[in-house]
């Protein structure tokens, strides 16, 4: 029986406000003390009904490592929320980090598959993408030309308009400063840009 109690209830709402105040999802310690109780063994307890009942993930190691899922986000009737996976150039290929916070997107629509990626530079400024922007990354099989894409070539990712021209494949930045990028075998296309935190959805 999957039915979600009051008290898991609750988990869920206080892990969805830790994220929603701070962008990460609380400790142990913390749900210890919201809740008053006395062990984390009582925590950990509702945090495995939570996730077999399939509201909630947890990564193992991880201090702050909990998901809600979209049943959870669905039981809440609150806003979805997505992973900042990563940091992205808006310029040249630079290398990528991944950290553990977490987004409430009010403003665009996402699925629980949609990774979030903070923007570094400037060259997409013509699409409305600027310096430190988050914008919304989702899976693509197949693109088209004029896509917006986040390109990965060896550890080292981009932001760029892909372009498909008269025979030419190519990344092409948003800012007259900066140069075409060619498409090289081992260049790899993450996904589309769907969206920008905060703003309206993507040019294009």
């Amino acid at each position: 029986m999957d039915k979600i109690t009051v008290r898991q209830a609750e988990v869920l709402k206080l892990i969805y406000k830790s994220i929603s105040d701070s962008g990460y999802p609380p400790t142990l310690a913390e749900l210890r003390d919201a809740l008053e109780v006395s062990s984390n063994q009582a925590v950990l307890d509702i945090l495995k009904l939570l996730e077999d009942k399939g509201y909630i993930e947890k990564a193992e190691g991880m201090a702050r490592g909990l998901r809600i899922l979209d049943k959870g986000i669905k039981e809440l009737g609150l806003k979805q929320m997505a992973p900042v996976v990563g940091v992205s150039a808006a310029g040249p290929y630079m290398q990528t980090y991944e950290i553990n916070e977490w987004r409430v997107t009010d403003d665009v629509q996402v699925t629980s598959s949609d990774r979030l990626v903070r923007i570094s530079g400037d060259s997409m400024i013509g699409a409305n993408i600027e310096d430190g922007d988050i914008v919304i990354v989702r899976n693509a099989k197949e693109f088209k030309n004029g896509d917006i894409v986040l390109a990965r070539n060896d550890d080292e990712t981009t932001v760029k308009r892909f372009v498909h021209d008269d025979g030419k494949v190519y990344l092409k930045p948003e800012n007259p400063r900066y140069k075409n990028i060619p498409i090289y075998p081992e260049t790899r296309l993450l996904g589309k840009i769907v969206g920008i935190l905060g703003k309206s959805k993507i040019n294009g």
